[in-house]
């Protein structure tokens, strides 16, 4: 089988993790890296490559592909430069800042014949496939409501331009968008604490054409790392761990033909009601999202984000700032003005 030929720009931390899943790859074969500060020491590399300082350097090279994993708010100029090279690009999300960013790349894209994918990883982490067959196949009935919860410590470099909806939200609303399709944000609000400006927490609602309904709460406060979707239908909750990788599903008159066609599964006690919990094979996100980048390169049936699923991915983020810019103002959250709704001295409740 031939290797792709593939060159990295960036050597952030998802650059390193690209640079790690592509030095395992036998599909892959990476022939250059652009960075103009390379790390010290050097990564063990399992061949040599060319280390270079800038874009313009790509001219050169004999290349298949190349993934963009530079901080968010340069996505679009340096994607916008490598489309008119030819190489096929994956950048890492969101693919653009803003709509109209995103709709002129799968444009430009499209005249040129590249393939434009964005890396919206949670798409490619094995419990996700597993709760789509779970919802497919009916084992909670008619999906009314998703809720996701993405939280965790404040970056440690955030740079003007990039806040918690376009580093965490992202990932939420393209999953609920792969789950129901085309989406409108319904609402959004955020609140900026630590860095004027700078959203580090927001929750934002949205809604299929059917009515389903989905909220997304996201934080840089958190101080343990959640990852979690909650779907309520109309027979059962299933409940989603992306990093635990399990999928559960709560019902008290689950269908064992349904259940079966989901998958394998295992019944566990529960004082209330069925608690059925699904086999999900373990596999990184990001080693699953390079084997479809490899598909798409070769032409095969993939489930990256491309062309009006990319822009739409940037639509809803940026609709959901702009929601929570104008709903509330973003600005210092005054921790010091908050007081409880009830006084020390309010009346008991009735009993």
């Amino acid at each position: 089988m031939r290797q792709l030929k593939a060159a990295l720009v960036g050597m952030g931390n998802m650059g390193r993790n690209h640079l790690r899943v592509l030095n395992e790859s036998d599909a892959f074969s990476l022939k250059a890296i652009v960075e103009p500060n390379p790390p010290s020491p050097l990564p063990r590399l399992r061949e040599p490559l060319a280390w270079l300082d800038s874009i313009e350097d790509l001219k050169s090279l004999d290349l298949d592909c190349v993934i963009v994993a530079t901080p968010t708010e340069t996505h679009y100029e340096i994607v916008k430069k490598l489309i008119p090279m030819g190489w096929h690009i994956l950048v890492e999300k969101p693919a653009a800042s803003t709509y109209e960013q995103a709709q002129e790349l799968t444009k430009l894209a499209a005249e040129r014949g590249v393939f434009l994918a964005v890396g919206n990883i949670e798409r490619c982490n094995p419990v996700v496939s597993k709760l789509k067959k779970v919802l497919e196949e009916g084992v909670i009935g008619t999906p009314v409501h998703l809720n996701a919860t993405r939280g965790g410590a404040f970056p440690n470099s955030v740079k003007p331009g990039n806040n918690v909806i376009l580093d965490l939200a992202v990932h939420d609303l393209d999953v609920f968008r792969l789950l129901l399709g085309p989406l409108a944000v319904q609402g959004s609000v955020a609140h900026a604490t630590a860095l004027p400006g700078i959203l580090d927490t927001a929750e934002v609602t949205v809604a299929n054409g059917e009515g389903i309904t989905g909220a997304v709460h996201v934080n840089w406060l958190s101080p343990q790392k959640i990852r979690e979707i909650r779907v309520t239908g109309t027979k059962g909750v299933c409940i989603v761990d992306y990093i635990g990788q399990t999928c559960r599903v709560f019902g008290r008159d689950l269908a064992e033909d349904n259940l079966r066609s989901a998958g394998e599964f295992e019944i566990h006690d529960h004082p209330f009601c069925t608690l059925a919990e699904f086999h999900v094979e373990p596999g990184e996100p990001l080693k699953v999202q390079l084997e479809q980048w490899q598909r798409c390169l070769e032409k095969q049936d993939h489930n990256l984000a491309t062309g009006d699923q990319l822009s739409e991915s940037v639509a809803l983020a940026e609709q959901s700032i702009v929601l929570a810019q104008g709903g509330l103002e973003p600005g210092f959250f005054k921790a010091d003005a908050w007081k409880p709704h009830f006084s020390a001295d309010r009346q008991p409740l009735p009993n």
